[in-house]
């Protein structure tokens, strides 16, 4: 692979103008701070669907296909009812896209706790540690409950005044059945005010490939392999053993919109002319003006340019939450259909940007049967093409055992994640 001269292209004055709102660029304040710090242990009042307000066959196979994700178990019924399962089931990280809020009132003063102190404050998604107890079929509705986290201060050599929020979050099905349970990070940090003000990734350079490279990349997605109903037993995993690698790129601005489809853009903010322009009027924060001046969704980092360099990156870069979903794939092509991803714990360490090729690996750590439980411990972690290591985890897994039977669940936890309130 080469690198091509830098070609992050040279900012428009307007770029680093103002909000589209007109606003000047807000910094992190000891007030935002203390604010925000009152505000721990609040429920949040959630009054927003999610994406989907129900899991169907059609938004899981979207999901599933947005990342890359080929197992028939997430698209094809008539493999699915052979398993297990009996039918589809989503992805690990499916439950994302699924939500419709308790139907509750919400006081003046709870919903006043729940507002972001850092609001206009940029957010870069940090990581996840996820606990899987329940699988997503199709019809069902998921409610979601989230808790206000910590909220830690630190100085980062990228945005200077920096603070980690955590969030707590649960998901209950329609049956009353805890489904996810998970504790979420977000770095929080201003922009840069010109280009280059933030020397610590303006000199990463796009990557070009030759015919030859994109040859090596087809061959690495040739190798991927599903183990499907070809059950793997906690008796014949070894610690060492290293999984099969699933491959992802080079990534495109085309990669990028098919999981914002599928995943259905966090903030719910893909909206489109007068939609858009209400959401604007409601929320101006919420977007910026692009190199043409046109205001848009603080979203387009993961596609445009331009609005990407505010944030200090040379171009457009990846979701974190993809790069989680990348992890559980390697894990669940390697576990099999029998088998369940108990638990995942990733850092997003580093940026993935419009050009990258990204692997997701993984090695044996551990196993412990406890509880009935047969559990595999793995390293896993994403890995680009330059070398570098940007989302390192650890994971559980719950594979079937010719001592102890099937998996069962939902898994015995003895403590919540971290960070968790309730």
């Amino acid at each position: 692979m080469t690198q091509q001269e830098p070609t992050a292209p040279v900012v428009k004055e307007q770029e680093y103008g103002a909000y589209a709102s007109g606003e000047a660029e807000r910094e992190i304040t000891d007030e935002m701070i203390a604010l925000a710090k009152s505000r721990v242990g609040a429920e949040r009042a959630i009054r927003r669907n999610k994406w989907n307000t129900e899991a169907t066959r059609d938004a899981i196979r979207h999901y599933a296909e947005s990342l890359g994700m080929d197992n028939p178990l997430y698209s094809d019924p008539d493999y699915a009812k052979t398993t297990r399962w009996r039918g589809i089931i989503g992805p690990p990280t499916f439950f994302e896209t699924v939500g419709v809020p308790e139907q509750r009132e919400w006081t003046a003063e709870e919903i006043e706790r729940s507002r972001d102190a850092l609001s206009g404050i940029h957010t870069w998604y940090a990581g996840t540690h996820t606990q899987f107890l329940l699988p997503v079929y199709p019809g069902d509705v998921l409610t979601p409950r989230s808790f206000q986290g910590d909220i830690v201060e630190k100085r980062s050599q990228f945005t200077g005044r920096t603070v980690l929020a955590y969030n707590c979050e649960e998901l209950w099905n329609q049956r009353g059945e805890l489904v996810v349970r998970r504790t979420t990070s977000n770095i929080r940090g201003g922009r840069q005010k010109e280009w280059g003000e933030r020397e610590k990734y303006a000199a990463i350079e796009p990557q070009t490939y030759t015919s030859e490279d994109i040859e090596r990349i087809d061959a690495e997605y040739e190798r991927m392999e599903i183990r499907g109903a070809n059950p793997r037993y906690y008796e014949d995993v070894n610690v060492g053993d290293e999984l099969t690698p699933t491959v992802y790129g080079p990534l495109t601005v085309t990669d990028m919109l098919a999981f914002a489809s599928g995943l259905g853009i966090q903030m719910r903010g893909s909206l489109a002319h007068k939609l858009a322009y209400d959401q604007r009027k409601k929320i101006p924060r919420a977007y910026l003006l692009n190199s043409s001046g046109i205001p848009d969704l603080i979203e387009a980092v993961h596609w445009d340019n331009g609005i990407a360099q505010r944030t200090g990156n040379p171009v457009a870069y990846d979701y974190g939450s993809q790069r989680i979903a990348f992890a559980t794939h390697v894990l669940t092509n390697w576990m099999g259909d029998d088998g369940w991803l108990r638990m995942i714990d990733n850092q997003i360490r580093r940026f993935v940007y419009l050009g990258d090729t990204e692997w997701a690996k993984g090695r044996v750590t551990g196993k412990r049967q406890e509880n009935g439980e047969s559990i595999v411990e793995i390293e896993v972690w994403l890995e680009d093409q330059r070398g570098r290591v940007t989302a390192p985890g650890r994971a559980e897994v719950m594979l079937p055992s010719r001592e102890l039977g099937p998996v069962q669940l939902p898994p015995k936890f003895t403590s919540p994640p971290p960070g968790w309130y309730s």
